[in-house]
C-alpha cells in the first residue's frame, strides 16, 4: 500500500477558496474564424470573429479530492508495517495540541518545477509545522526515512496551464492575496492512499488519527 500523510481542509473551506478562483474571469479572446468559401475566400480573407472568453483551459481546478497539505509519503507499506505506523502515530499524536488556521493570501509558480496555484495558511502555522515534523521523526524508529522537508504552509488549489497568460495569473494571485478564509482547527493526522483509477493526486483517505488527547 501506498501511504501517505497530510492534513485535510473541511470542505467549507476547500469551496471558500475555489470560489475566490472562480470570481476572477478570464480573459477574452478573437477566435481564428473558419475560413470563408465564396468570394471572401479567393481574396484571402477572413470574415470577422466575435471575441468569446477562454475556456477551461486556462487554469486547472484542484478537484476537492485532490487538495490537501501533504507532510510527507511512507513509500510502499506491508499491512504490519501500515499497522506500524498507526499505532506509533497514534501514541505520538496524543501529546500535539490541535492548531487552528486559516487561508491568508496566496502565491504562484513558488519554487523551481511548480506550476501550482497556491492559498497561503496563517495561524499556528509553526505549531502545523512542527506536528509535521513530529510525524517524520516517529515513523524513523520504525525505519521508515522519510523526507522531512515535504511540508509548506501553502495548499495548492489549482494548476496552470500552457494557456495562462501573465496578467490572468496574476489577477488569481491578488484574489488570492486579498482573500481571508474561515478559521478551523486541524485536528486529525489523516492517513492517505490513491485511489484505484484517480485522476492526477486524488486519494483516498484510509485513517484519521486524532491530535490530543
Amino acid at each position: 500500500m501506498l501511504l501517505h500523510g497530510a492534513f485535510l481542509p473541511p470542505a467549507a473551506v476547500i469551496e471558500e477558496v475555489r470560489a475566490v478562483l472562480g470570481s476572477v474571469a478570464p480573459p477574452a479572446v478573437a477566435p481564428e474564424a473558419p475560413q470563408s468559401r465564396g468570394f471572401l475566400a479567393r481574396r484571402g480573407r477572413r470574415k470577422e470573429a466575435a471575441t468569446e472568453p477562454v475556456g477551461p483551459e486556462m487554469l486547472e481546478v484542484l478537484a476537492a479530492d485532490a487538495i490537501s497539505l501533504p507532510i510527507t509519503a511512507f513509500g510502499n507499506l506491508t499491512p504490519s508495517d501500515v499497522q506500524a505506523v498507526v499505532a506509533a502515530l497514534g501514541q505520538a499524536a496524543a501529546e500535539w495540541s490541535p492548531p487552528a488556521v486559516r487561508l491568508s493570501g496566496g502565491t504562484a509558480l513558488d519554487f523551481p518545477g511548480d506550476w501550482n496555484v497556491w492559498a497561503r495558511l496563517a495561524g499556528q502555522t509553526d505549531e502545523l509545522a512542527a506536528i509535521a515534523r513530529g510525524v517524520t521523526r516517529v515513523v524513523e524508529p520504525l525505519g521508515f526515512f522519510v523526507d522531512r522537508r515535504a511540508f509548506r504552509p501553502l495548499l495548492a488549489v489549482a494548476r496552470v496551464t500552457a494557456a495562462t497568460t501573465g496578467p490572468y495569473l496574476e489577477s488569481l494571485v491578488g484574489a488570492l492575496e486579498a482573500f481571508e478564509g474561515t478559521e478551523w482547527v486541524i485536528g486529525d493526522v489523516v492517513l492517505t492512499t490513491i485511489a484505484p483509477g484517480a485522476r492526477g493526486s486524488a486519494f483516498t483517505e484510509y485513517r484519521r488519527i486524532p491530535l490530543g488527547p
